[in-house]
């Protein structure tokens, strides 16, 4: 008895240092913003794009989920969110965000200063996905719905799925606030466009930044898997569809192979010269299986490996002009300043690593090994 009693004066006295939940919002209150996008209004203003998730009745209970998009002109993002809370009945809350869309002319504008609200609010998601637009954001977002699902869930799920494909880097909020600080690493955004055929928003490749600014080049999606798999950044499937043969250039449409890639190994070895850096060279490995080849059965070892020895010559060219157009837009996409940082840094120039990597010596060697041609044999 005498124990339980001291048991019991030990839980009270805990109990009164506990803290305790001060700070609540109540879904039942709340406005929840689902999704945001930026463009410019004129010189002076900027517009700002809401996409605001009306609850209703939940679907357990036969409701329907719907968007309001409530597009609003300001100052600045903070003056089109006060201008906002205006009309809305309840309490507005964006820590259900889940997407940032960027017009170009505003990712072309130092987008720090737009997402400064995003890093100063608690409740703001950092993890919330960000796209750069053809055109205007306001536009993806006024088309409300594709099919039967709402255009914010959409338009996630798409850059979800060009991620888990290695046609995209997985990027946030809080991504792009590293990475705009940090002078030897840049970054690119996945890039949606309109497509007019199937009459909805596709990812047409991903917009390279240098610092916080979109250098206005896009790479295709071909383009930035090779890219990714050059930075060591394969995701869950990554494919390669090349054409090869002697024909290909002559309207045979069978002159390609499609190779699923299994494993990727990539480093950068680097050359000095009078304590500067002189050249860096991109070696990548690729191991994959060959998932499409119309034009043979491929029962001949030697077949493979001569396929093989022409895809890595046509990725190492690729490469190559992949890196120029890199070093063309200033992005440094492969952390190449960071490597040098780390690892060389007495060949590191902070100050001057903007001309420095623009004139840097850069080649790749991609060397292709195909290890399954399929289950026929």
């Amino acid at each position: 008895m005498k124990k339980i009693w001291h048991l019991s004066i030990i839980f009270s006295t805990i109990l009164l240092f506990l803290t305790s939940c001060w700070d609540q919002e109540l879904l039942k209150e709340s406005k929840l913003i689902y999704g945001a996008g930026f463009d410019y209004e004129n010189e002076n203003e900027i517009r700002t794009t809401f996409v605001v998730r009306n609850l209703g009745v939940p679907v357990s209970q036969g409701g329907v989920y719907s968007n309001r998009v409530i597009s609003l002109s300001g100052t600045s993002p903070r003056d089109t969110r006060i201008k906002m809370d205006r009309i809305i009945s309840k309490q507005v809350t964006a820590s259900k965000n889940q997407l940032i869309l960027l017009g170009d002319e505003v990712a072309k504008q130092d987008i720090d200063h737009m997402f400064d609200i995003l890093y100063r609010d608690p409740k703001s998601p950092l993890d919330a996905r960000v796209a750069v637009v053809e055109g205007r954001a306001e536009d993806v977002f006024n088309l409300d719905h594709i099919g039967d699902t709402l255009i914010t869930e959409f338009s996630t799920n798409l850059i979800k799925g060009a991620e888990n494909k290695t046609e995209a880097p997985r990027m946030t909020v809080e991504k792009a606030f590293r990475y705009s600080h940090d002078i030897g690493q840049d970054y690119a955004f996945p890039y949606i466009s309109y497509n007019e055929e199937v009459d909805a928003p596709e990812i047409n490749g991903i917009a390279l930044f240098h610092k916080s600014n979109f250098t206005g080049v896009v790479l295709p999606p071909f383009d930035a898997t090779l890219l990714l798999l050059m930075a060591d950044a394969k995701s869950k499937k990554a494919s390669i569809v090349e054409n090869i043969g002697k024909q290909h250039d002559q309207g045979f449409l069978t002159q390609t192979v499609t190779v699923n890639i299994q494993n990727t190994k990539s480093d950068i070895k680097y050359s000095f010269q009078n304590g500067n850096v002189s050249k860096a060279v991109v070696n990548l490995e690729v191991k994959g299986n060959i998932e499409e080849y119309p034009q043979d059965h491929l029962l001949k070892e030697s077949q493979v490996e001569d396929i093989a020895n022409e895809l890595s010559k046509k990725l190492t060219e690729r490469g190559n002009n992949l890196l120029a157009k890199l070093q063309e837009a200033n992005c440094d996409f492969l952390g190449i300043g960071r490597d040098l940082n780390a690892y060389h840094h007495e060949s590191w120039h902070p100050k001057q690593w903007d001309k420095e990597f623009t004139k840097l010596n850069i080649e790749t060697k991609v060397k292709v090994k195909i290890s399954e041609t399929g289950i026929i044999k």
